[in-house]
């Protein structure tokens, strides 16, 4: 008969604190995983494979058409092979390359073996805008390697010669890609052309592949390519908050492979004032370096590339509506605060400076910025809702309501940008002062903030530092309302007022307000209109000129609507992460 197991005290001991270091394991290792093409998991939650992905297929316009209960940046992934890159954080949905530090020096090549070449991932894409991960460069030519061609969307919707545009037939023909600009290939092409091996080039590269013509002037190049650019890697975070934070490495370089150095600089030098601001860690090469890569005649593997390319753009179905570059980056699905990122970089450069700093809570990315707005307005819905209510009781609790809001959002700021001292595209001068004289009386009626101002005779810092405090900005249509970018779209009240030569109409600035957010409104001297029923894009003689006619009372009746009448879009209408363009 065998003797009873008395364990020791040691023994316990040591079972016990194995117990406790597996469970700390078990609960470690459920918050990361590696992902494969089948979905199989390990014993501890692990998805191991080699990163491929559900194929699926691309509309004629080059859209990803979506399906199943697919959804953030898991969705619609194109996958044609290659290694295990891709680490995906569970509790997020966000998905990290694995080589997203910049490579060491024994990391330089990228080698393979008879599986061939890493093949190239499609991350994102809508025309004009899309994002690669492992993409070839060789002998100056863009090479996708996959397994599949048909899942990859159309050469002419991603990439052109990058020629100038004009609107002549020739040149238009002469913008369609040639196999020099970028080619689909099969692995063993691959194998062919670079043979086992190419030179790793890590990190995250924004590809512009434009011509100089529209890059030097300021609302081309941060209304429509910064705006598409981030966008279209915001897409890779459905994480990113109210105040900013997100997961996404910045960008590494940004390429112009047709542009000469400083040939895409505005004269006030506001690009790259907004680019080494926003992006401090990126480096530029200009067309010589891109030259240079293609003189060595070896082939280079980008880890990540976001190609951008305003002639595919303009071949997608957006740009149609909007004459838009943005329009087409903006269907990508996204954070309803993707800018933000973007735009606390920025405020946080300006209001740093010369020892000034910037109360970030005031300009709507401090902590809880979106919290305790809407009770007021809530009662106010409850009582309208109510049959039989009393008219007086609604109108003291609608005045309760004004007066909550007032408080609840600070002091209003509202900021005419003039051109009257422009020489072109000015107000008439009867319309300037009724304007000034309105904008006046509503200071001294309701204590408001007004500022009248000429941003060219500013700094670069107080022009984005007003404009990041604007609740309302106004002002004739021109580059001075590109500002509207750094006003706080969190903000309900948020709103610009665009003035028109009666019966002409731009999308510049209402195409960029909806994209972001912000509510638009176009005046016709007493008219006002806002979307959906805007008019025709039209340019009438007198667009240009300096005798826009414009009553004061109109615009001065629309600021009192849009401050203390209209009630707040969260009440309105819910939230979408996809703004309609």
């Amino acid at each position: 008969m065998m003797g009873s197991f008395h364990p020791t005290r040691r023994e316990i001991i040591l079972v016990l604190t194995l117990t406790v270091l597996l469970g700390l394991f078990l609960q470690f290792d459920l918050s990361l995983r590696f992902t494969d093409s089948t979905g199989s998991d390990s014993l501890f939650g692990f998805k191991v494979g080699f990163g491929n992905r559900r194929e699926d297929d691309w509309s004629d316009d080059g859209r990803r058409l979506r399906g199943g209960s697919s959804s953030g940046i898991g969705a619609g992934r194109i996958a044609s092979g290659g290694a295990d890159r891709w680490l995906e954080d569970i509790e997020t949905g966000v998905e990290y390359s694995k080589t997203a530090k910049i490579a060491g020096m024994a990391e330089s090549k990228v080698r393979w073996g008879e599986e061939g070449a890493p093949r190239t991932l499609v991350l994102a894409h809508a025309p004009g805008w899309t994002i690669f991960d492992q993409i070839y460069l060789f002998n100056g030519t863009w090479f996708i390697v996959t397994d599949n061609p048909s899942s990859i969307p159309l050469l002419r919707l991603m990439t052109s010669t990058g020629n100038e545009i004009w609107n002549d037939e020739e040149s238009i023909k002469g913008r369609e890609p040639t196999e020099q600009d970028m080619r689909i290939i099969f692995p063993s092409e691959a194998k062919r052309l670079f043979g086992n091996s190419a030179s790793l080039v890590s990190g995250s590269t924004f590809l512009v592949n434009d011509p100089s013509q529209f890059l030097d002037h300021y609302y081309h190049f941060a209304a429509e390519l910064l705006v598409g650019l981030w966008r279209t890697y915001a897409s890779l975070d459905p994480t990113i908050t109210a105040q900013g934070i997100t997961h996404l490495p910045s960008p590494s370089r940004m390429i112009f492979p047709h542009v000469a150095a400083g040939k895409w600089n505005d004269y006030a030098k506001m690009n790259s004032f907004l680019s080494r601001a926003i992006f401090p860690s990126m480096s530029y090469e200009y067309q010589n370096d891109f030259l240079d890569r293609a003189d060595t005649a070896r082939a280079f593997v980008f880890e990540r590339v976001l190609f951008a390319d305003r002639a595919a753009a303009f071949r997608g179905p957006e740009f149609a509506k909007t004459w838009r570059t943005a329009s087409e980056a903006v269907t990508l699905q996204a954070s309803k605060y993707w800018w933000s990122p973007v735009r606390k970089n920025l405020l946080e450069f300006v209001g740093g400076g010369q020892g000034l700093e910037m109360d970030m809570t005031e300009v709507g990315l401090g902590v809880g910025v979106e919290v305790e707005a809407e009770e007021a307005e809530e009662d106010v819905v409850a009582l309208e809702a109510e049959a039989g209510a009393l008219a007086e009781e609604k109108e003291e609790l609608l005045e309760a309501d004004r007066q909550a809001k007032q408080a609840h959002m600070g002091k209003p700021v509202i900021t005419y940008v003039s051109r009257q001292d422009w020489g072109r595209r000015m107000l008439k001068k009867a319309g300037h002062d009724s304007l000034v004289k309105e904008l006046k009386e509503l200071e001294k009626k309701y204590d408001w903030e007004i500022n009248i101002v000429s941003m060219d005779k500013m700094t670069r810092d107080e022009q984005i530092r007003l404009s990041a405090r604007t609740t309302v900005m106004m002002g004739v249509h021109g580059n001075g309302l590109t500002h509207l970018l750094w006003m706080n779209a969190q903000n309900p009240r948020s709103t610009v007022i665009e003035f028109f030569y009666p019966g002409g109409f731009a999308e510049d600035y209402e195409f960029t307000s909806r994209a972001l957010g912000i509510k638009h409104y176009g005046v016709w001297d007493d008219e006002v209109f806002t979307a959906p029923d805007t008019p025709q894009v039209a340019y009438p003689e007198g667009f240009q000129g300096n005798e826009i006619p414009l009553s004061g009372k109109a615009v001065a009746d629309l600021i009192v609507q849009r401050l203390l009448v209209d009630r707040p879009r969260s009440l309105e209408e819910p939230h979408t992460s996809e703004p309609t363009v």
